[in-house]
């Protein structure tokens, strides 16, 4: 078995970098495919499994529900992490797999939580969970579910660290470690990279009724753009410092992406999805907000 070579590798980089609207266009392509195809047919069952099955079900979990996760977790709802990842992935998965013959779905040990693939990209789609104490304009972001820039190689892909600095004062916080390059190869063909993330915003109105309020399709740049290049990271209040503690590595610590600066770099990249009277519309971030605001 033959793995990508340096000289594979470069060689196809260096067309992307020198042809960075490809990226773009690609990721703006591939969003309208996710939310024409994917999400738009399958966010009724979703809010179906998610809102009510679970209200349903409730005589047979009641007893034994998840435990609490986190630091200093107060009690106040059912952590709802692990239903909205099943419910969410599985619905999106099977979408997947009715909708476009040519998608596979090639081994990676590390990524989002459904990693798929084309003839042209390698897509890694995170589902997210916002509670009523979440930020809903922002996503926490696990070093292996972004691209870096790839500028390195030592027997595979290294990326740049990126400084993630404070807020007010501006000093480094830490160094950021993105962990996905910014392309695959595979039986010989350039998979350009695309990171998104799913997030279910919903509400708790009672032990087990989490009634979802609307979900928010995000698109993060590409490592070629976001860590190199354009270096989109520079954008202000785009990046700020994740949820870790002090023990944590910096290799290991997150970033939190703001979507409103995410949004004013393009505004495809954050799209809000929600259940209307007339059926489910997608909207971009800014576009209604008043519809997003109950």
């Amino acid at each position: 078995m033959m793995h990508s070579t340096s000289d594979q590798y470069f060689l196809s980089r260096e067309k992307l970098s020198n042809n960075l609207q490809q990226i773009i266009d690609t990721e703006r392509y591939y969003t309208q495919f996710l939310l024409d195809e994917i999400i738009l047919p399958v966010a009724e069952d979703i809010w179906s499994n998610f809102t009510l099955d679970p209200l349903k079900l409730l005589p047979f979990w009641r007893n034994y529900p998840p435990e609490q996760r986190g630091r200093g977790p107060i009690g106040t709802s059912v952590p709802w992490l692990e239903l909205g990842e099943k419910t969410i992935s599985s619905n999106i998965i099977k979408a997947l797999g009715s909708k476009r013959d040519n998608i596979t779905f090639p081994g990676l040990p590390t990524g989002g939580d459904i990693r798929f693939a084309d003839k042209q990209v390698y897509i890694h789609l995170d589902v997210k969970l916002t509670g009523p104490n979440d930020n809903a304009n922002e996503v926490v972001v696990p070093p292996n579910q972004v691209s870096g820039d790839g500028i390195n190689w030592n027997d595979g892909v290294l990326n740049s660290t990126w400084p993630v600095r404070r807020v007010k004062s501006g000093e480094i916080n830490y160094h950021f470690q993105p962990k996905l390059p910014p392309i695959y190869i595979l039986d010989d063909n350039t998979l350009i990279c695309l990171t998104y993330f799913f997030d279910a915003i919903y509400d708790v109105t009672g032990f087990g009724n989490h009634p979802i309020k609307y979900f928010e399709l995000v698109c993060v740049p590409n490592g070629l753009l976001m860590f190199d290049g354009p270096k989109l990271a520079n954008t202000p209040n785009l990046i700020i410092a994740g949820k870790d503690d002090k023990t944590t590595p910096d290799d290991a610590k997150r970033i939190r992406i703001r979507l409103e600066p995410l949004s004013k770099i393009n505004n495809w990249r954050a799209t809000k999805i929600k259940k209307t009277e007339n059926g489910w519309i997608a909207l971009h971030r800014n576009d209604n907000p008043e519809l997003f605001s109950s």
